[in-house]
């Protein structure tokens, strides 16, 4: 059956972006402009027939009048215009093609083209005179000679014109026969059944793209013109193109085909590799009916672009092509499943194509049929395609990586090389030449590194350890050895290509030993050793949530110099170029933009980082003559931060900006003595985390377990405990994490706990922090309270749903010198000291010299020894770039005055009695860990991580470092060692002086550590719910009631009495009943454990008992807020009763009294959701309790924990 194009499926309804207004009228409000509307698609006529868009509603009409670049922006306060993206004109094969309803092919047009409907000639030409090749040729031959022959005897047009006719008809028929006898070869050969090959067809896939294509297609050229146009216009072309965008667009009616494949036996586990025979042939429509012409259409695509406000067109279809390539799938565990991909050709590609310029009309010459540039261009493909995809050599594609977010060209480790010696060197025999050997390292033909050139040897020993990046482990490495010359250019004596391959199973190889290469032959040997380090990749699941790698120190930092905008050089527009400085060190400089202040450089680095808390970054703006225009200085850190925020235009001081981005992907380097880094925080921002509303419900059958957990630039800090079986949760929690600047970017996300796989994801949004974190008048951070609760939409692959309402704080440091700075500072005066010593003893000997030779050698001998004091003009800058502020220089004792602070600890290296585990650390009530360390794979570890964590009261915090083995234990498993202190303690034992602390149990660990203290400032005193005494064990003693209402007809009552903590549906407590009386007296005992005094309360239901299977009459309630209850002696309570109708119902007369402590909410083993079950777990706070319990504060350090630990019942009745 004909298949009816009309039932395709519709593009995708593309709604439009709401932003915020960015341009208004031409004035630029903001860095962005207004989203432009998404184009609709082009109107069908009443007929079907599609039609294309019209020009006033996408192309925009250029300017007659376009400003200079060198027009005077000195009063200019926005940025021009971006480059507007324009929608296409046709978009798929049923616009490209005109087709209508009309068009719709039935099986009689499908069965019949112009080679099925024969001519009067056809029936009476003798079969012998055409419909061979050989009839073709002759007619022409013999038609260009009776032409020729009437043109030399000078005769008329007329004979002429008949012999056109008649060769014309002849060529015609003689052509129809003779494809109508190719297509039955073509038939005759499909009808036979090949010779058996090892490769697989794969017919069904073939089938199913066949018949589903028609629809599929005008979706994917949708998708392709939506997202392509946008990024032609923003694309750094030249500034005469006014326009740039695909105008008409067409994958074609007939799909890609998979010819053959084959899988290869005898590959790793983990490694699949299959061959793949492709090919992509257009419609055959040389005689096509003018129905099926409207039906077969061809791959098409026209770039169309405004020049000097004049039109011009590239058109390419016909696009046909096929190959065989070798794919190479590397498995893994974790989503995607799929780490790398490599892409071979086993042999070039052939392909073909039409293309046209100006316009695709009939008419136009076609650009292919040029001599020589179709071979040329095949050429060119060798030669740069080659390199790349064309075996043995291949292409390969980190999965992982891309969805990480990480650019295509970045890296994805770093590899440690070991140059140790050489042997047997054979250099040159010019005369008077010596081999001075030094070692390159690179890919291709770039050079990454070096090695130190050892003098007049062909046995050197280097003996040194170099570091570079590594793109992919599928290009082979280059190891070249090259005599260095002083007076002449240095000479390349030999190179090793090493393939880098097998370090994916082996990282670390040692003593390997490799020929150098010349001219075929070995001219030496190479004693070395390798090491891969790879980038520690985000692990993403299925369902989207992220478990972010762990937070190193250590790393590839990727700066990229993107642009700059009003940029000043004088009157004329600027000639600059930027250099790119990373501690100090010049990694990249760009080319030069001629004439423009709005320069798009586009230009990146990469650079392995040791400290990147410490690393400094750089960018100096400089002209064509080498004037210094302006210069950005940040920390590493800052820069990551911005780009997280989308903060990426950098001010300079005498005026324009520059945009930088830049992002960080953490590498376990073994070389460095600390892979944890610390950034000083500028405060800790307080999140009050109280419920979720409507969450998704990801489970068949059941209700998720929520839990919210909150992520700081994509590390989790903290997290919630799990709520049972609810898309309603209520969890009350307060949380801190601190923060190092006001660009870094918070994320709350709800997660599934899952008991036998990854939690799972329901949805996420970002809070941007630079809304609250703000600085007075004085320039110093202020601290900020919301008034009123937010709300947060979660959002998820599938779509918006869910909300999450929340609250925040913010509260800033004390501006203190830390450690660092106290020995940055003592640094600074011994270099002053040292300095002043020099220059005094420069005087002296210029004082004390003699006259003549002596005093000028007295003083070049001093001059060689002395910096000469003076500053360039980069340093000038780089000094009024700079922004330092004071810092108070505080003693222990006073700052252990101030109470609340931020606890910063360093673990630098340690020795276990065990190997094989890992070290935790707990304060306060924590019941999971806000520190756990990687993986301690042998008995002497080097940690070398910083961490940090909010206490509120400093007199009452308690620490608590533990060994054990498996990651995510919480605090009431079992551990191997531990070692409890009080805080205050720790950090009199540890400031500024490194100490050793033991852990004792079943193994014995000693760990060297560090701490100090950063105070908070909270201008009214820390909130009521973080405070110890808000937590503790309230004891209740139920006295008597009066009063009671009478539920019996003897016109007494049966009275016993419950009690429920905040909104939990199961009581903790519930006293005997005492019969027949209206003033019963119990004087019973219960405690229960509270965690959130403050925002608590106790609800007592009083009821009637009756015998039987009926409900016990209710004889009235009542609520006793905690939020006054004293911690320092019982005291007597009556509380009014309120009865079923909201009368009077008596009075129950109670005793409270409330020990303060630290209360632990998990226990081991634990199967149950929230951790204190109907005691009053965190997730038990009811909405009325308010806020709920300040259970967790994230860490620096803090890794992701297991399976989530679950609850407790705890309650006593005496």
């Amino acid at each position: 059956m004909a298949t009816n194009p009309n039932e395709a499926v519709a593009a995708t309804e593309q709604v439009e972006v709401k932003q915020a207004p960015l341009i208004d009228n031409g004035a630029v409000i903001g860095d962005k402009p207004k989203a432009a509307p998404i184009a609709t698609a082009p109107s069908v006529a009443t007929n079907g027939t599609a039609t294309p868009t019209s020009k006033a509603e996408t192309a925009p009409v250029p300017s007659l009048l376009v400003p200079s670049e060198d027009f005077d922006l000195s009063n200019v306060k926005s940025k021009p215009p971006p480059r507007k993206s324009v929608a296409p004109t046709f978009r798929g094969w049923k616009e490209v093609g005109g087709w209508g309803q009309d068009d719709v092919l039935t099986q009689e047009d499908e069965t019949v083209d112009l080679l099925s409907k024969t001519s009067v000639v056809d029936t009476y030409l003798p079969p012998v005179i055409y419909g061979d090749w050989y009839h073709n040729v002759g007619y022409l031959v013999v038609g260009g000679l009776l032409s020729w022959f009437i043109g030399w005897f000078r005769f008329s047009v007329a004979p002429l014109f008949f012999v056109i006719v008649v060769f014309a008809i002849l060529y015609r028929s003689s052509i129809k026969k003779y494809r109508t006898t190719l297509r039955e070869q073509v038939q005759r050969e499909f009808s036979i059944k090949s010779i058996e090959t090892d490769y697989e067809t794969m017919d069904w896939l073939n089938n199913f793209l066949e018949k589903f294509w028609f629809f599929l297609e005008p979706s994917i050229s949708n998708i392709v013109c939506e997202q392509v146009n946008p990024i032609l216009a923003s694309s750094p072309a030249p500034g005469f193109i006014k326009a740039l965008w695909i105008d008409s667009f067409s994958a074609g009616t007939k799909p890609p085909r998979i010819d053959c494949v084959k899988t290869l036996q005898g590959t790793n586990d983990d490694v699949v590799v299959m061959d793949w025979g492709f090919s992509f042939t257009p419609n055959a429509l040389a005689d096509a009916s003018t129905k099926q012409l409207k039906n077969k259409i061809n791959q098409k695509t026209i770039v169309k672009a405004s020049i000097f406000g004049f039109p011009f067109q590239v058109a390419v279809s016909d696009i046909a092509g096929r190959g065989i390539a070798r794919v190479r799938l590397r498995m893994m565990s974790s989503f995607p499943h799929v780490e790398t991909i490599n892409i071979s050709f086993l042999e070039p590609p052939q392909f073909d194509f039409n293309s046209k310029i100006v316009s695709d009309a009939p008419w136009i010459w076609e650009v292919l049929a040029i001599p020589g540039l179709y071979p040329f261009i095949n050429e060119m493909v060798k030669k740069y395609a080659g390199a790349m995809f064309f075996s043995p050599v291949s292409f390969q594609l980190n999965v992982q990586q891309l969805l990480s977010g990480y650019a295509f060209d970045s890296a994805i480790g770093v590899l440690a090389i070991t140059a140790s010696s050489a042997r047997g060197l054979k250099g040159f025999s010019n005369i008077g030449n010596t081999l001075d050997p030094y070692l390159t390292f690179g890919f291709k033909k770039e050079v990454s590194a070096r090695t130190k050139a050892i003098s007049d040897t062909n046995k050197p020993v280097w003996n040194e350890t170099i570091y570079i990046t590594v793109n992919s482990l599928s290009e082979p490495l280059n190891i070249t050895v090259v005599d260095y010359n002083e007076f002449r250019k240095d000479r390349e004596v030999g190179s090793i290509q090493f393939d880098l391959e097998p370090l994916l199973g082996e990282a670390k190889q040692s003593n390997l030993t490799a020929p150098f290469i010349r001219n075929n032959k070995p001219v030496g040997e190479l004693l070395f050793g390798l090491q891969y380090m790879p980038v520690l990749q985000a692990q993403k699941g299925a369902d989207g949530a992220v478990a972010p790698p762990p937070e190193l120190n250590t790393g590839i930092a990727r700066i990229e110099i993107a642009e700059g905008r009003h940029l000043k050089d004088g009157e004329k527009a600027a000639s600059t170029y930027a250099e790119l400085y990373v501690n100090g060190k010049n990694i990249l400089k760009t080319g030069v933009q001629k004439k423009t202040n709005n320069p798009g450089w586009g230009a990146s680095k990469e650079e392995i980082v040791d400290n990147k808390a410490k690393a400094k970054v750089k960018v100096v703006i400089k002209n064509s003559h080498d004037k210094v225009i302006g210069t950005i200085q940040q920390s590493l850190s800052e820069l990551i931060d911005a780009t997280q925020t989308e903060s990426n235009w950098h001010p300079l001081a005498r005026g324009g900006e520059v945009r930088i981005a830049a992002a960080w992907k953490p590498v376990d380097l073994v070389y460095a003595t600390g892979s944890g880094g610390y950034t000083p925080p500028i405060g800790a921002v307080r999140v009050s985390i109280e419920r979720g509303e409507d969450l998704r419900n990801l489970e068949a059958l059941g209700t998720v377990d929520p839990y919210a957990r909150l992520l700081v630039n994509g590390f989790e800090r903290a997290r919630t405990v799990a709520a049972d079986s609810t898309t309603n949760p209520t969890w009350n929690e307060i949380h801190y994490v601190t923060v190092s600047s006001s660009n870094q970017r918070l994320t709350i996300e709800v997660m599934d706990v899952e008991r036998t796989q990854a939690d799972r994801t329901l949805g996420s949004f970002d809070v941007r922090l630079s809304d609250i974190i703000t600085k007075n008048e004085k320039g110093q951070y202020a601290e900020y309270v919301d008034k009123n609760k937010r709300t947060g939409r979660l959002i998820h692959k599938k779509g918006p749903k869910g909300v999450v309402t929340y609250s925040l704080s913010f509260y800033p440091i004390l501006p203190v010198m830390t450690i660092e700075d106290l020995k940055e500072e003592a640094e600074e005066k011994a270099a002053a000291k040292k300095e002043t010593d020099e220059k005094a003893a420069k005087e002296a000997a210029e004082k004390t010299a003699a006259n003549g030779t002596k005093a000028e050698e007295a003083v070049k001998k001093v001059d060689e020894s002395v910096a000469p004091d003076h500053k360039t003009e980069e340093d000038v800058e780089e000094d009024v770039d700079s922004n330092t502020s004071s810092k108070l220089k505080l003693s222990l004792e006073e700052l252990v005055g101030y109470n609340s602070g931020i606890f910063i600890y360093e673990i630098f290296d340690g020795s276990l009695s065990k190997d094989d585990v890992y070290l935790q650390a707990f304060f306060d009530n924590h019941g999971y860990h806000d520190f756990v360390s990687q993986h301690i794979k042998s008995k002497k570890a080097n940690i070398g991580t910083t961490g940090d964590v909010v206490i509120k009261e400093l007199g009452f915090s308690k620490a608590s470092f533990r060994i054990v083995k498996k990651k995510g234990d919480n605090r009431a498993e079992t551990p191997i060692a531990e070692y409890n202190v009080p805080t205050l303690q720790l950090l009199k034992e540890t400031y500024g002086k490194p100490s050793k602390i033991k852990l004792s149990g079943a193994g014995e660990a000693a760990f060297t550590i560090q701490c100090q203290w950063i105070p908070l400032i909270y201008q009214n005193g820390i909130p009521p719910a973080d405070s110890i005494t808000n937590t503790g064990i309230l004891t209740i003693n139920v006295l008597r009631a009066e009063n009671l209402p009478a539920a019996d007809r003897n016109g007494k009552s049966d009275p016993y009495v419950e009690l429920y903590l905040n909104t939990d549906k199961e009581s903790f407590f519930k006293s005997k009943k005492i019969k027949k009386t209206l003033d019963p007296t119990w004087n019973e005992t219960t405690t229960v454990q509270i965690i959130n005094k403050h925002d608590s309360f106790i609800k007592l239901v009083c009821n009637d008992w009756d015998m039987g299977p009926e409900k016990d009459d209710l004889l009235g309630i009542g609520k006793i807020p905690l939020k006054d209850v004293s911690a320092k002696e019982p005291f007597e309570v009556t509380l009014p009763l309120v009865g079923e109708t909201g009368g009077n119902a008596g009075n129950v007369y109670l005793s409270l009294s409330f020990k303060p402590e630290f209360l632990l909410n998990v226990r081991k083993g634990s199967t149950t959701i929230n951790p204190l079950g109907a005691v009053g777990a965190v997730g038990n706070v009811g909405l009325d309790a308010g806020k709920g319990v300040v259970k967790g504060v994230g860490s620096v350090g803090k890794g992701i924990g297991g399976a989530f630990k679950k609850g407790l019942n705890i309650g006593s009745k005496s």
